[in-house]
């Protein structure tokens, strides 16, 4: 009897172990989730967080899908498709291993959109013997092409070790190109906001995802 209690004590703290145990959560690496402020452009963006190797450092792949089919209240043409891609590499400035808190971001941005609206466009007539150039109205298309990139600050939440919500404010310099003569189409880069827009902008916004 004394040797069966003696082996029971030698045990106990082995048994205690086992049942106070507690299981270590397992480490977030994929994140996918939406930025809802661009269904004001007629855009959709959707992100991709990826963990990169390091502290706590992540890459975030934000494809976008553009899409007007009649005026806008942004802009005045007759249609719009486009597409785009943001990258940012994002290191979040806390101690811990969720992607919480305070953040810096930076990255490259592209965008691609087709144009189709009323444009003046050249064309050649003779008159007297001479060759002119004019210019009248007609349906047109027109490419555009943006790049650039961005600097970001932020913060990110955790409702849930699932659950984010992100804000961020920034700034950033986009350089346009489109496949018309130069000097007919500075209405596509009247404001920040216009399609084929060159300069310094303010970049700011809210996500919101889940956490795999």
């Amino acid at each position: 009897m004394i040797r069966f209690f003696s082996i029971i004590f030698l045990l106990l703290p082995f048994l205690l172990a086992g049942q106070t145990e507690v299981a270590v959560p397992k480490e977030k690496k994929f994140g996918i989730g939406l930025v809802p402020q661009y269904a004001i452009t007629s855009g959709t963006r959707i992100d991709f967080d990826i963990r990169l190797p390091g502290k706590n450092q992540w890459l975030v792949v934000a494809p976008q899908l553009y899409l007007v089919t009649e005026n806008s209240n942004l802009w005045n043409f007759e249609e719009m498709t486009g597409v785009g891609i943001d990258l940012q590499h994002r290191i979040f400035i806390g101690q811990g291993k969720d992607p919480r808190g305070a953040y810096l971001a930076y990255g490259p941005v592209f965008q691609y959109r087709s144009v189709r609206d009323k444009g003046l466009t050249s064309y050649q007539y003779k008159e007297d013997g001479a060759t002119y150039i004019g210019l009248h109205e007609e349906m047109m298309q027109t490419g555009i092409w943006k790049t650039g990139g961005n600097l970001i600050f932020g913060y990110q939440a955790l409702a849930s070790r699932s659950v984010y919500f992100d804000l961020y404010l920034g700034t950033g310099i986009r350089f346009s190109f489109d496949n018309r003569t130069p000097g007919l189409h500075s209405y596509y880069n009247e404001w920040w906001g216009d399609l084929g827009y060159s300069g310094t902008l303010m970049v700011g916004g809210f996500r919101f995802g889940i956490l795999l």
